[in-house]
């Protein structure tokens, strides 16, 4: 009897995540593509629509996490993958953290590929959104730097692996793409192909080494 409700409880818990992710992403594409004249949309290069959509995950863990770590108990428990809501009030200085971090690159992505449709009129250029970006990253790292005081050995030990995993992964595709398009068999990378490698692949190892670590199955 208890193991059936625990797994009742697992899939209800995957599909109130699998829901508010839905409603929230799509809430979140229809704000950026209202800041696009009509018709602009199908004019973004797909080097652009690539980074806005990593942003958009971006801010979606942020916001996840902020909501979750502002209401533990109300939201948090039953929307994030932790055990009960005393996971967070006990960590909630590095999730906060976390969660403002994650907003502020999402939203520093989203603002660049907007910025590099050159369109003059745009509310922000490309110059503009590259130093917003620019001064996230520089928070960011002073802000892991702070959290890393306070992370306990396993995450210290799941930041390493994740941090190798992405360098393996950006000099293996770096080397494969930029090595072929020299050599004329494909095409060179765009700039926001590069941010777009280091953002989304960061992301990508993020998950392979939790999910190593059965990590991301929801208790």
């Amino acid at each position: 009897m208890t193991v059936g409700a625990n797994e009742a409880i697992t899939w209800r818990k995957i599909a109130l995540q699998a829901l508010v992710g839905a409603v929230v992403g799509g809430g979140g594409a229809i704000a950026v593509l209202s800041l696009l004249e009509p018709g602009e949309a199908p004019g973004w290069a797909p080097s652009q629509l690539i980074l806005g959509g990593i942003g958009l995950i971006y801010g979606i863990m942020g916001l996840f996490v902020g909501i979750g770590t502002l209401a533990p108990r109300l939201i948090g428990q039953r929307l994030l993958n932790v055990a009960d809501a005393e996971d967070i009030e006990d960590d909630r200085a590095n999730m906060a953290g976390s969660a403002i971090c994650s907003l502020a690159i999402g939203a520093a992505l989203v603002l660049l590929a907007y910025g590099a449709t050159g369109d003059p009129v745009a509310p922000i250029s490309s110059a503009s959104a590259f130093w917003i970006l620019a001064a996230v990253i520089a928070v960011v790292a002073i802000a892991s730097v702070l959290m890393w005081r306070s992370f306990d050995e396993l995450w210290r030990q799941l930041s390493v692996e994740a941090s190798a995993l992405l360098g393996n992964f950006l000099l293996v595709v770096c080397v494969l793409w930029g090595g072929a398009a020299a050599a004329g068999m494909v095409a060179a990378p765009q700039p926001l192909d590069l941010l777009s490698l280091a953002f989304g692949g960061l992301l990508l190892a993020t998950f392979v080494v939790i999910g190593r670590r059965g990590m991301m199955t929801p208790n």
